[in-house]
């Protein structure tokens, strides 16, 4: 039995769900990748001559060339930062610095592990690098820093990173690079103390993926008297059926169960043909007779099934008021 829905009676709510993923620098055959970039002549450009980081996966090996690499990134993200139509990422010049340098470090995090974006401010990357161990992480703002050095870097960053502001006498502390969330991709600009960053000792990096969760909801209303009969089988008079099967039919036991005299095993012939039946059971004709809903499935304009709902229990319907039943999913 079907029904029109009535589309006022439906619903759209999104929302937005984060999952934790943690990588060190052993798991390159997730394709998470910590890449050397340099700055050089493009003239007579030779990559034999070129610095090369190369990934040994099994029997694969992934190669990554240093003067492409930061040319990339410098057109993506850096070489027109101030310019919103020119450049990739934030361009809110009083929240997020860029500035690359001749040497940079790209960490790459493939689509498939990020969703949408990296969630801004859950990345947290714990590098070992010339013999000391960085805690980097990211302000939410297209930003990374180095923790230790956290209020230095609020002071540079609240004052519009003015470099008198925030950088203490040593060089460290401060901004170490940016973060792309939508792209997932890091930089790490720093060419002093960080110059290592990802191609150290080792590192483990933790961050939020996102994705965005639509959840519909259907509300199905059946009317006091409304599908208050069954085409179930098992009412028809000595389960003779609803539908007429023909003499020579195929595979008669696709429309029935064991044949009409089943032994206790549960075995039994069928006949060579069946006549459908307007005769019901006595017990459905009893006025307190009426169906239980336990399954409920919603079809497009094409009579093509595209969900299905179960009932934690089944619910009897009633003679003298609606009943509805709320259908929510997720996509």
């Amino acid at each position: 039995m079907f029904k029109n829905l009535d589309q006022q009676e439906s619903s759209l709510k999104s929302f937005q769900a984060f999952k934790n993923f943690t990588w060190t620098n052993n798991d390159s055959g997730s394709r998470i990748y910590a890449i050397k970039a340099v700055s050089q002549s493009q003239h007579n450009y030779a990559s034999a001559s070129d610095t090369i980081t190369n990934f040994i996966t099994g029997s694969t090996t992934q190669s990554f060339y240093a003067l492409p690499t930061w040319h990339v990134v410098n057109n993506l993200y850096y070489k027109r930062a101030s310019e919103p139509y020119g450049s990739f990422g934030g361009n809110d010049v009083t929240k997020t610095n860029r500035e690359l340098h001749t040497t940079a470090r790209v960490f790459s995090i493939p689509r498939e592990v990020f969703g949408e974006e990296l969630k801004p401010g859950s990345i947290r990357l714990s590098d070992t690098s010339n013999g000391q161990t960085w805690d980097i992480r990211d302000d939410g703002d297209g930003n990374l820093y180095d923790f230790a050095h956290s209020a230095s870097f609020s002071a540079y960053k609240s004052s519009s990173f003015d470099r008198s502001q925030g950088v203490q006498s040593n060089g460290s502390g401060s901004e170490v690079g940016n973060v792309f969330y939508e792209h997932g991709i890091m930089v790490i600009t720093d060419t002093g103390s960080y110059y290592d960053v990802g191609t150290g000792t080792g590192y483990t990096l933790k961050y939020k993926a996102t994705q965005t969760i639509r959840e519909y909801e259907y509300a199905v209303v059946a009317g006091a008297r409304e599908f208050n009969t069954t085409t179930n089988i098992s009412v028809s008079s000595q389960r003779s059926g609803s539908v007429t099967i023909k003499a020579g039919s195929q595979n008669i036991h696709n429309f029935f169960g064991p044949g009409d005299n089943p032994t206790g095993e549960g075995t039994g012939s069928f006949k060579t043909s069946y006549d459908a039946t307007e005769t019901a059971e006595a017990y459905v004709t009893h006025s307190e007779f009426r169906p239980y809903v336990s399954t409920i499935g919603l079809y497009n304009d094409n009579d093509k099934l595209l969900v299905v709902g179960k009932l934690a229990k089944a619910i009897k319907l009633s003679d003298e008021l609606d009943t509805t039943f709320i259908i929510r999913f997720d996509v």
